[in-house]
């Protein structure tokens, strides 16, 4: 399938650079991910045999198309469509609420980590990764 060139950049970059193969670590709430595909959000792919290009896909369909593809501002869109892999695109969505450029997103974006770690210090390991891609 031919999608639009800003997809493929933003999917590209998340990929490369923020969710890369298979992954299952215990203390992970979303179980076994690939490509940050996660077995929580589909519990019923085999998410060990995931392929890229059906990984692309479920971004295109589930996430782009359906939250991100009318966000108006490039930059806006593709760090909207990051952060809501991460953290679900509903709560990427209501963090850009009020949010006047990008680098006001990416500090709402460190801000509800911090919070996460708060009231879940488990997830503490976390932080650091969670806050270099919120300023990426």
């Amino acid at each position: 399938m031919d999608y639009p060139e800003d997809f493929q950049k933003a999917v590209e970059d998340l990929v490369r650079n923020w969710e890369g193969g298979y992954v299952d670590d215990p203390d992970d709430p979303g179980g076994a991910t690939k490509y940050g595909i996660s077995k929580r959000s589909y519990p019923l792919l085999d998410i060990k045999e995931l392929s890229y290009d059906q990984a692309v896909a479920i971004y295109y369909r589930d996430f782009w198309q359906k939250y991100f593809a009318k966000i108006a501002d490039p930059q806006m869109r593709a760090k909207e469509f990051n952060m809501g892999v991460l953290m679900g695109p509903k709560t990427a969505i209501l963090l850009a609420v009020g949010c006047d450029n990008i680098s006001a997103y990416r500090l709402a974006c460190v801000r509800h980590f911090e919070a996460i770690v708060i009231k879940h210090p488990e997830y503490a390991k976390y932080l650091n990764g969670w806050k270099r891609r919120a300023l990426a």
